[in-house]
């Protein structure tokens, strides 16, 4: 069996003339990179989280709109509500849930969310 020959090696990098050596913790190190979280995507996750309230319900048309800004997203949402409960119980809590659930998925700060009752259900 024939071994590779010193031509198919990659050369070696090199440290630039005067750069530090890397230190010990240099393995451990972010290689860098974005992530990239759309507008559909915190809406989507919007809307989801609505359903999980007790009381709230998702309306026919667009539930969830949001805005993403750097590290901040603000929330419009419009939300159905089953009678005979509190509206303005309900949609304190959908406030509450759905901010904690956007920033546990994206990591992101929710600003403020505004909410607009569309519906009464029974």
């Amino acid at each position: 069996m024939r071994g590779v020959g010193t031509g198919a090696v990659p050369r070696q990098r090199q440290r630039p003339y005067g750069a530090p050596a890397p230190g010990p913790d240099a393995r451990g190190r972010d290689p860098g990179g974005r992530t990239l979280i759309e507008h559909s995507v915190v809406e989507k996750a919007a809307a989801r989280a609505v359903r999980e309230v007790p009381g709230a319900l998702v309306v026919r048309s667009r539930t969830a709109r949001a805005r993403v800004s750097g590290e901040v997203v603000l929330l419009r949402l419009r939300i159905g509500v089953h009678y005979p409960r509190s509206a303005r119980e309900v949609a304190g809590r959908v406030s509450g849930h759905v901010r904690r659930r956007i920033e546990y998925i994206t990591g992101k700060r929710v600003h403020h969310i505004d909410i607009e009752i569309a519906e009464l259900v029974r």
